[in-house]
């Protein structure tokens, strides 16, 4: 596991303030606004930005779920690969990167891609990855897989 630094505190003071305002203009509505807010937070942190602990993990998550409320499925999946990168998960298997993914994708529309990434998170984490509020995506997955014959 990779140890991650701190940010200095100059930086991610300034971060949390562009991200707080990032936040309301997203639950407001302003989408765009908010990427630009979130991008300008982003462009703080010194390189290689994998070295800082939590901002770019969190943020590369919420970076998804703004381009996904756009409909930007190819932004969308961008950001996925970056937070696999954040979350020095490379092949794509720890459980939130995955659940990240195929719920993007699931609400995009890109049912086949949705459906590989919850066959995946199923094979390796089994139902228990699907409990509570991620259970109508195991109803998804386990029809989709008996329309298929798998």
């Amino acid at each position: 596991m990779t140890v991650r630094k701190q940010l200095p505190k100059h930086i991610s003071n300034a971060m949390d303030d562009l991200l707080k305002e990032a936040g309301m203009q997203f639950r407001a509505g302003e989408t765009l606004k908010s990427i630009d807010l979130s991008m300008k937070a982003w462009n703080l942190m010194p390189e290689p930005v994998e070295q800082w602990d939590f901002y770019p993990q969190v943020q590369s998550r919420n970076m998804i779920a703004k381009f996904v409320e756009l409909g930007d499925h190819q932004n969308a999946q961008k950001w996925i690969e970056i937070m696999a990168e954040m979350y020095d998960d490379p092949n794509h298997e720890d459980n939130l990167v995955l659940m990240t993914e195929a719920e993007a994708m699931y609400k995009l529309g890109d049912m086949n891609r949705a459906y590989y990434v919850f066959s995946r998170v199923f094979e390796i984490y089994g139902r228990r990855a699907f409990l509570g509020e991620k259970l109508p995506y195991l109803d998804f997955y386990l029809k989709e897989k008996a329309a298929r014959h798998e």
